[in-house]
């Protein structure tokens, strides 16, 4: 059944997604409840498929209506605009997180959380992805911006990933294909969605492996504002120094607009005290911003990624 874009309203394509089997469709759903900082207007409708068959199904049919869904993982490193999003939104988390083992090699489902997949691999001795040890999100979102920290990221670990296209097939894209890179992967604008992903680790002591990921949850813990909610790192680091320290430096620790702050234990956060607008959160981004370009002849570029619409006063 094609559904023409000419044709299409919201609760006509809704008529249509809620028939495919493994799919829970939500109408005028805020955001706010699937983003870590919490914020965000709503989605016209939200699509949550139970596994790769139904994605490929809504897909299909999202794109068939003349729509590109706007994909949705944890929303850990995601500001959702408070006028929401008109259209659809697809979301890939728990209900699509199987996890499975053959040999140092693991094959995983986008919705996987990827502190979990950390400690499972860590259980049976698997080493590699200790440098992930808390970061938020998912496997797929890691994938997309190429997640990483302290001397590792995703595309030293990745063999290939599984996507699924706008009619609904899926396609094995190998790691050169992906032309992985700081904080940024091929798979960002392919206009494919992340199905599941094969990584390739190394034998280890279990042992020394949770001791690695205790010592890097440690150390984020200390140094992040791991217990606010936030999008986390805001801008990305500049050649030769350090968002953060730059932030620092120019005095935007403690900086707020409304509800939003710059945190005062990690200047390259902006945390939500409770009750934040994205409007905050954007104007408080760009007074960062400035400042530090005042101060240190720096424009520091935004990490996190910036969806939606405004709200109808502006906000």
């Amino acid at each position: 059944m094609a559904i023409q874009s000419d044709t299409y309203t919201k609760h006509g394509l809704a008529r249509y997604l809620v028939r495919i089997p493994g799919l829970e469709l939500r109408e005028n759903e805020p955001l706010s409840r699937h983003t870590s900082f919490g914020i965000g207007g709503p989605a016209d409708l939200l699509v949550i498929p139970s596994g790769p068959e139904a994605l490929c199904a809504a897909l299909a049919a999202t794109y068939d209506a003349g729509i590109e869904p706007l994909l949705l993982g944890n929303g850990t490193n995601l500001i959702v605009r408070d006028g929401g999003i008109r259209g659809v939104v697809i979301r890939i988390s728990t209900e699509m997180s199987a996890l499975t083992f053959d040999g140092t090699r693991a094959t995983v489902e986008a919705g996987a959380s990827l502190a979990t997949v950390c400690l499972q691999c860590a259980r049976r001795g698997l080493s590699g992805l200790e440098f992930a040890a808390g970061i938020p999100g998912t496997i797929g979102g890691a994938l997309i911006m190429n997640a990483g920290a302290y001397g590792g990221e995703m595309g030293d670990v990745t063999e290939w990933v599984e996507v699924a296209t706008p009619d609904g097939r899926i396609e094995r894209l190998s790691s050169p294909e992906l032309s992985f890179g700081y904080r940024h992967s091929a798979l960002r604008g392919l206009g494919r969605v992340v199905v599941r992903a094969g990584l390739r680790l190394k034998e280890g002591d279990p042992s020394e492996i949770h001791a690695k990921l205790c010592d890097t949850m440690s150390t984020r813990c200390e140094k992040q504002p791991v217990s606010s909610p936030s999008a986390g790192s805001i801008f990305k680091r500049p050649e030769g120094d350090y968002a953060g320290r730059l932030l620092e430096a120019a005095g935007a620790k403690g900086l707020c607009v409304g509800r939003a702050s710059v945190s005062k234990k990690h200047a390259n956060f902006v945390v939500n005290l409770g009750g934040a607008t994205a409007s905050d959160v954007m104007r408080l981004i760009g007074a960062a911003r400035e400042l530090v370009h005042e101060k240190c002849g720096v424009w520091l570029e935004t990490e996190v990624c910036v969806v939606g619409e405004t709200a109808a006063n502006g906000a």
